[in-house]
């Protein structure tokens, strides 16, 4: 469906109508914010780098190439360099990647009217942080963004099957991690 959007839209063309704009927006922004959350600690700020990466994509959409690389590969681009740019400025503020509970960000309600779920969610995401930056960015882009091992490893220059290892890899040092918190 993804790939029929850019053929649809015609990005080729030296403008975008809102109409364009405004569909890349209805089906993406769920996925966007949910990738930039697991990156950005503080939901204001998840909300700021967000919109900021949706005017980004509206002043550049003509510089789109579907020969290159597909839309969702090159939105998510743009949001990973957005958040850097977010960190880069503001070096006060460190990476989380949030939780690996997936309808977290789903529901309007955090999980903070559950004593017990946001204990587990504090240890899960402190866990989270101990992870390298690389296994960060690929939770982030698996369970945040939602793309496909081949799209990861177009977006971080890794392997599909390097990208299904740290994963792997990650999965099970955090799961291990989960159990002796249960224990």
């Amino acid at each position: 469906m993804i790939e029929e959007i850019s053929e649809e839209m015609n990005l080729s063309k030296s403008y975008v109508t809102q109409k364009d704009f405004e569909f890349i927006y209805d089906n993406f922004f769920d996925r966007v914010f949910k990738f930039v959350s697991y990156r950005v600690s503080n939901r204001e700020d998840s909300k700021d780098v967000t919109s900021e990466i949706f005017q980004k994509i509206y002043k550049s959409i003509d510089k789109f190439d579907s020969n290159k690389s597909k839309l969702e590969v090159w939105i998510f681009a743009i949001a990973r360099n957005t958040v850097t740019d977010y960190y880069r400025s503001n070096s006060k503020h460190k990476v989380i990647s949030i939780d690996s509970f997936k309808d977290f960000f789903a529901s309007e309600k955090y999980v903070e009217d559950d004593l017990e779920k946001k204990e587990e969610y504090d240890f899960l995401r402190d866990e989270l942080k101990k992870l390298n930056s690389n296994e960060q960015l690929v939770i982030s882009y698996k369970f945040g963004a939602e793309l496909s091992n081949i799209d990861i490893a177009e977006l971080t220059g890794m392997s599909s099957s390097n990208v299904a290892v740290v994963l792997h890899r990650s999965i099970k040092k955090l799961r291990s991690r989960m159990e002796a918190y249960y224990e």
